[in-house]
């Protein structure tokens, strides 16, 4: 049965090429909707870089009963006709823990995601399910179970990071403990290019039991990063190492010592290049709600001083849903959603590595619920944005490039 406590605030799906330096109130017109080809309606984007440059946009598309997870490449000039991952009734769509399809060195696919289990006729929990392809999808291996757990609870907000030329790792969150311990584990397992899973292993034993991972590759191993939990509810962001196939000790990015007794449903992101490491997150700290960014230049073992890019400013405050992205030159560029009394923005400002910022920008304006979890990919010279799938409102995309 489900048993987290969160305080929700909102989702749906879009594409973007900024001009980094338009920072009118209005959305930059630099920015130019890219129509994408998921159908109308579709719900839960996620935004997945390749090995060869192209981004994949993934999505799950409802018709009537069934539900099918599909994915498109884009390569910054075409999208590639949409591909079906699977069909069926029972597929979760959370646009806060979208369906992943991976391409890996060796080129194949790994597709992971939720299914709702049932019991006596109700949404009990959820379970992850992974599947590989090794010929550009045209067939998929056998749905294998990504947890050794059967119990109906949940598995979720999974993110995955390939570890290896044929080989992915991927992170959740299980609630294996919750009725014994009343607590949530960060969990991982390698996944192969052929489908075979590899052993189970536990990261922390003690998490948030709702807030989106994050997980990127570096150059010595890979770096997670979610939202920790302790038993006075202190809810600070962590990250975890992953070294030669071992986890090292997770550490805390910053004290916030925010405390709640619940889940924000607003996780950390990351991005990474060479030896340098970028995280952005939401803090509600002392009943005052603030964005920050912290830079690592040692893979995530260190972290600078954190940044404050948004703070409450009296009904002006920032909403999190954060995401991020590293720029060629060693730039930070985060995004997140910011709230004020005309509505809501989904907001974006770039970091040098030498901490200077450039100023807000204006991606798009909407609500809450509209705006939703943005997801960041970097494509060449143009920064990609999505966000959407909301019922009814189906999935945008938008294209803008560095200046």
């Amino acid at each position: 049965m489900l048993k987290r406590a969160f305080l929700f605030f909102g989702v749906i799906g879009l594409t973007a090429s900024l001009s980094w330096r338009s920072y009118s109130a209005e959305p930059s017109e630099h920015v130019r909707e890219l129509r994408n080809p998921s159908a109308p309606g579709s719900l839960a984007p996620g935004l997945f870089a390749s090995p060869d440059g192209a981004l994949i946009l993934t999505w799950i598309e409802t018709a009537g009963t069934s539900k099918a997870l599909k994915y498109a490449s884009w390569d910054g000039n075409a999208w590639t006709k949409p591909a079906t991952v699977l069909s069926q009734s029972d597929l979760q769509p959370d646009s806060a823990a979208p369906p992943i399809v991976l391409k890996l060195k060796n080129g194949s696919l790994i597709a992971v995601w939720s299914e709702i289990v049932r019991s006596r006729g109700k949404e009990e929990g959820n379970f992850l399910f992974a599947s590989a392809s090794s010929n550009s999808g045209k067939n998929w291996s056998t749905p294998v179970r990504i947890h050794s757990d059967q119990g109906i609870s949940e598995h979720s907000y999974s993110s995955i990071a390939a570890t290896g030329a044929g080989q992915a790792t991927l992170i959740w969150l299980d609630s294996r403990d919750y009725d014994t311990k009343h607590r949530y584990r960060l969990m991982s397992v390698t996944i192969e290019s052929d489908g075979k899973l590899g052993e189970e292993k536990t990261i922390d034993q003690d998490t948030c039991t709702c807030c989106p991972t994050a997980f990127v590759k570096t150059t010595t191993g890979a770096l997670a990063a979610y939202r920790g939990h302790n038993p006075e509810e202190i809810r600070d962001i962590k990250v975890a190492r992953l070294k030669d196939g071992t986890w090292q000790t997770p550490h805390t990015v910053h004290d916030d010592v925010w405390k709640i007794n619940g889940c924000p449903v607003n996780g950390p992101a990351l991005a990474s290049s060479g030896k340098n490491v970028g995280v952005v997150w939401f803090t509600g700290s002392n009943d005052k709600p603030e964005v920050k960014f912290a830079l690592s230049n040692d893979q995530g073992a260190t972290f600078q001083a954190p940044i404050t890019l948004d703070s409450s400013n009296g009904e002006n405050r920032p909403v999190g849903h954060v995401a991020v992205s590293l720029l060629e030159d060693g730039s930070t560029v985060a995004i997140w959603l910011h709230h004020e009394t005309s509505g809501t923005d989904l907001v974006g400002e770039r970091i040098s590595p030498s901490g200077q910022r450039s100023g807000t920008f204006i991606v798009a304006r909407g609500t809450e619920t509209s705006l939703g979890y943005p997801r960041v990919q970097r494509l060449e010279n143009q920064l990609v944005v999505s966000w959407g799938g909301k019922p009814g409102k189906g999935i945008k995309t938008t294209v803008v490039k560095e200046e």
